[in-house]
């Protein structure tokens, strides 16, 4: 009984860490580049239930007989992030672009720097190319963007042209291997090792919408918490349960 406890307590802990996951992976549905994350349950060892019991000579004096195993519960084993490609949604916006491959370098003002696929660009007040949260956006020798006040236009491999032609920098996108990347939150990432330049990702006029399914991760927030109430239940009733049996104990031999 003790051991159903246990069991009882440790889904509800899985249960309430995966709810978090996915009440995050709503909430981003329409942020964009945002990717969302995936909780990968396991269970924890099974133990083999077993009764001793006498039996007659010439016979050891006890046997084990199994009757069965039970399970002591499930834990969150890691945090996955899907890496799949969001949808490439078009904006018209000169500085919106969209990634269909690799992350852009950004700068934070007090010197940290990440990797994002959030392109929703703008200009700071100095005319530096800066992410919707106010950091630099990095070019391939790692400084800051300035472009000038009139419109400017973007090719396929980041490179920033005037309207009259003349080259003006370009935007960072380089690839990593997903083993190497960690979430730094606010949709920022971070990276191990340096990443592998690569071209012909960028779109401008688009932005990479959310690779969050509303629909799925809704139902399965729905199913855990679920899972967390009836837990409880079990919890409530073994609690009980237990409680009677105690007393029970108590009034033998009185």
């Amino acid at each position: 009984m003790i051991k159903g406890l246990y069991s009882a307590f440790s889904a509800m802990e899985a249960a309430w860490k995966y709810q978090e996951v996915l009440a995050n992976n709503v909430a981003n549905a329409n942020t964009a580049g945002f990717k969302r994350e995936v909780a990968s349950k396991e269970s924890f060892a099974d133990v083999l239930l077993s009764q001793q019991a006498p039996v007659p000579a010439p016979f050891p004096a006890r046997i084990q007989a199994v009757i069965g195993q039970i399970g002591t519960g499930s834990f969150i084993a890691d945090f996955v992030t899907d890496w799949a490609q969001g949808a490439l949604q078009a904006t018209e916006g000169e500085l919106d672009l969209g990634l269909s491959g690799g992350f852009f370098s950004i700068e934070t003002p007090g010197g940290d720097q990440y990797l994002t696929r959030d392109g929703r660009f703008g200009r700071d007040a100095a005319g530096d190319l800066v992410t919707s949260q106010g950091n630099y956006v990095l070019d391939v020798d790692g400084q800051h963007i300035n472009l000038p006040a009139e419109r400017v236009e973007i090719g396929p491999s980041g490179e920033i042209y005037t309207g009259t032609g003349d080259f003006i920098a370009q935007i960072a996108v380089n690839d990593y291997s997903p083993n190497d990347l960690a979430r730094a939150g606010e949709g920022h990432f971070t990276a191990s090792i340096g990443g592998i330049p690569i071209e012909g990702t960028v779109r401008q006029g688009y932005l990479e919408r959310s690779n969050a399914n509303l629909v799925e991760d809704m139902t399965s927030l729905l199913a855990v918490q679920r899972t967390f109430q009836a837990n409880q239940t079990i919890i409530s009733s073994l609690d009980r349960t237990l409680d009677q049996a105690a007393g029970q104990l108590g009034s033998y031999g009185q």
